[in-house]
């Protein structure tokens, strides 16, 4: 009999893709004979998910549970192969089961941490046997934690389809005003916000050199390309005008004939003028460009933008409004916001 060592049980657990329990008792029933082991799990039918891993799981949905005091939110993309599993009641169960396990046994090792309704077993091999039960690939790609940094409160959305969903931390000096009803609202409006508008930064503070660095870049070639191409079309029209200028002088057509020259001289001033625009571009090119990185910001960052409910109010906005309801300030710590797939287009 060979020896069933833990390497040669993770050797088969590789091989097949079965549960951690399961390769255990094929080893032994084979004594520890490892082709054995595989035919045994592919007798039983618990060697499939090494084919089905080979398949993209690219659908699933996003599950988040948010603490009762509010001082925590965990989030968790499950992954599947088709949008119809995803819609599936077990798969949804099956996610909230998993983002409840990392809630309450943290993030760090998912898969390896006991299972929390048998601690016999791994996350993982519970996995594993979903797999053969729902019958695609299914794979937790990601998952993340939110714990309030002293006194705060995290809240989280999750969109309608649990497609997108997001975590927000707020920053207060009170556990009083992070338990204020106001609070609670101002955190899921402000969860909405980044959904519907995919922020990337809290405040332009948070902003990288490099980033605003390209932003400035892009906005220089722009506005440089957008002069020349101005400039171009108003020469392009000149040209085409002068091509059927000569068709009609071939024809003998004196009234298109006078109509065209007149349109040539028109078109002519506005190259000029397009041309001086350009210099008036570039010898303001400064302002310019800090006005298109400025957009940037607007669109970017969640405090200078638009409220999603009220664009004549900015987001920054609603942080000033709740200081007045709780008596103090209110800052935004952090967001992240998830989209199902995004990791498999990496």
């Amino acid at each position: 009999m060979s020896a069933i060592t833990a390497q040669t049980v993770n050797d088969l657990r590789q091989r097949t893709g079965a549960g951690l329990m399961d390769c255990k008792k094929a080893l032994t029933e084979a004594n520890g004979d490892m082709e054995k082991a595989v035919e045994i799990l592919r007798i039983k039918g618990v060697a499939t998910r090494n084919k089905k891993a080979d398949r993209k799981a690219s659908e699933g949905i996003l599950a988040v549970q948010v603490a009762a005091d509010g001082r925590s939110a965990t989030l968790l993309e499950l992954n599947c192969e088709t949008d119809f599993v995803a819609k599936n009641e077990a798969f949804v169960a099956l996610a909230k089961d998993l983002v409840g396990q990392a809630a309450a046994k943290g993030v760090d090792n998912l898969l390896d941490q006991p299972y929390h309704a048998d601690a016999s077993r791994k996350v993982n091999d519970y996995l594993n046997d979903q797999v053969t039960k729902i019958g695609e690939n299914l794979k937790v790609s990601r998952v993340l934690k939110f714990e309030a940094n002293g006194v705060g409160r995290v809240s989280a959305y999750v969109h309608t389809g649990a497609k997108i969903a997001v975590l927000l931390e707020l920053g207060l000096k009170s556990q009083a005003a992070a338990a204020h009803a106001d609070v609670a609202d101002l955190a899921r409006q402000l969860a909405m916000q980044v959904v519907a508008n995919n922020a990337r930064f809290v405040r332009r503070d948070d902003v990288s050199a490099d980033v605003v660095a390209k932003e400035k870049e892009i906005a220089l070639e722009f506005t440089k390309s957008e002069a020349d191409k101005a400039i171009d079309e108003a020469k392009r029209v000149v040209e085409d005008y002068r091509g059927q200028l000569i068709e009609q002088k071939a024809a003998n057509n004196a009234e298109a004939v006078a109509e065209l020259e007149k349109r040539i001289v028109v078109s002519e001033k506005q190259v000029i003028a397009a041309e001086s625009r350009k210099k008036g571009q570039l010898s303001n090119i400064e302002k310019i460009v800090s006005g298109r990185v400025d957009k940037f910001f607007a669109e970017a960052c969640l405090l200078e933008q638009s409220f999603f409910r009220d664009p004549d109010k900015k987001v920054s906005d609603l942080l000033t409004e709740a200081k007045g309801k709780v008596g103090e300030e209110v800052s935004i710590v952090r967001f992240v916001r998830f989209q199902v797939g995004e990791t498999a287009a990496e």
